[in-house]
């Protein structure tokens, strides 16, 4: 197991990996993950201030709107060894749901906070932090590195950078990876995509892991497409509109000898290239190995010299399918708490997990109550473990959930308030959970 810890300073924070020295606990913490040589080093920093601040004086502080089903109240954490304020946001799906939100609407597109995601929203009555990400130094291209997969109205937007954990929003599921597959079909010839808006080099103090094999961008990405030696550009436009797969659903194998249906969700004719479980053409329109920007109505490629892309010519077509079974709207966290019930053992390995910190959770009860819950805390100080926060989701009655990003990350939005763990504001973030009215 690769393990990636954070350490803040006054410029940022720096990701160590595995074995190196230990670092300064007053502002560190552990984010664990399973990959293969992989190692990546952050650096940022932060000092934004919210237009209203709320410091957690009373753990049995209740903001609920019964008429509409959204409820905000505190929670005592004292019988779970957990001596912070701790707030609690729960609605019921008739009225609301959750939606992924990106900093600037763009992959890679910089830092947003929360409450500024929401209040550019029609319809949202509170946010909080998402999924963790990556940052580079100050200065450099690329504030908002998402680290892990993101569908957002059924399109597939990013896929995970590290072995990360997902949650299926709409069918309150989790899983240990995103669910994708894209390929393109060059004259009967199946080409496999890599990976989807993801930059080349992945390059951070000390760390250089380029990404190999072909590698999709598409309008929501924000920075240019990669160039690097051996490797060109293919500039697509798309031809046609997307178009629904044959077939309406899947099967998958259960536990027993029966199989369930897996639904595909109906496309509408105009949608997004990577609109997962669809197909659409793709003209060549332009090579090069110049590092560009994707066009409104392009996706590029980066593939190898030599790759089966090099045997086409300008004005040829191809097919780009686009698969996945986990659902519209699915978004990364670490680790995986509950899963229908049972509760998933977090290893002994898992340092940030074993330390207190303050936390942001995405769970579900039995009923399908969406909760989300936020515990106050400073960084391997106070704030809650994750066996503590198992036990405070346990006494809501939650059976599935999910970590999300947490220390100076957290922070909720409620109804025009911010809640947050410190002093030092709201800190922006590359994405965020929207809580969105139904029309």
């Amino acid at each position: 197991m690769t393990r990636i810890s954070r350490n803040l300073t006054s410029r940022g924070i720096a990701m160590k990996v595995g074995d190196l020295p230990t670092v300064n606990r007053k502002w560190s913490f552990h984010l664990p993950a399973v990959v293969v040589g992989l190692a990546m080093v952050v650096v940022a920093s932060f000092t934004v201030m919210p237009f209203y601040i709320d410091a957690f004086a009373s753990p049995s502080h209740t903001a609920s709107d019964t008429a509409s089903g959204l409820n905000l109240q505190g929670l005592n954490g004292d019988p779970y060894g957990v001596h912070t304020a701790i707030r609690v946001l729960t609605f019921n799906g008739s009225q609301y749901s959750l939606a992924i939100d990106l900093a600037n609407h763009e992959i890679d597109g910089g830092l947003e906070t929360p409450s500024s995601m929401c209040r550019s929203t029609v319809g949202c009555v509170a946010a909080v932090n998402g999924d963790y990400y990556d940052v580079t130094r100050n200065g450099q291209p690329d504030p908002g590195d998402e680290v892990g997969g993101i569908i957002q109205n059924c399109v597939l937007l990013h896929t995970p950078e590290i072995a990360h954990q997902q949650a299926d929003l709409d069918g309150q599921q989790v899983g240990e990876g995103l669910d994708w597959s894209v390929s393109v079909d060059i004259n009967g010839v199946t080409v496999p995509i890599t990976a989807v808006n993801q930059e080349l080099p992945m390059k951070y103090p000390n760390v250089n892991l380029p990404l190999t094999g072909n590698l999709l961008f598409t309008t929501p990405f924000d920075l240019r497409t990669p160039s690097a030696a051996g490797r060109l550009n293919y500039e697509f436009i798309q031809v046609n509109n997307t178009t629904s797969p044959t077939t309406s659903t899947t099967t998958s194998p259960t536990t027993s000898t029966t199989t369930s249906p897996t639904t595909i969700p109906i496309i509408s004719p105009t949608a997004s290239p990577t609109t997962i479980n669809t197909s659409t053409e793709l003209e060549l329109v332009a090579q090069t190995s110049n590092a560009v920007r994707v066009r409104a109505g392009h996706v590029d490629i980066s593939a190898p010299t030599g790759s089966s892309l090099a045997s086409l010519q300008v004005g040829d077509t191809v097919t780009m399918t686009t698969t996945s079974t986990d659902g519209c709207n699915n978004i990364g966290g670490h680790p995986i708490l509950l899963n229908d019930g049972a509760v998933v053992p977090i290893s002994a390995a898992d340092t940030y997990m074993a330390q207190k910190y303050a936390r942001t959770v995405i769970g579900w009860t039995a009923s399908g109550e969406t909760v989300i819950m936020i515990v106050a805390g400073t960084d391997d100080k106070s704030g809650a473990t994750g066996h503590q926060l198992v036990g405070l989701l346990r006494s809501l009655h939650v059976v599935t959930a999910l970590d999300l990003d947490g220390g100076d990350s957290t922070a909720l939005y409620v109804n025009g308030r911010i809640y947050y763990h410190a002093g030092q504001g709201e800190r922006p973030v590359s994405t965020g959970l929207l809580v969105v009215q139904n029309p």
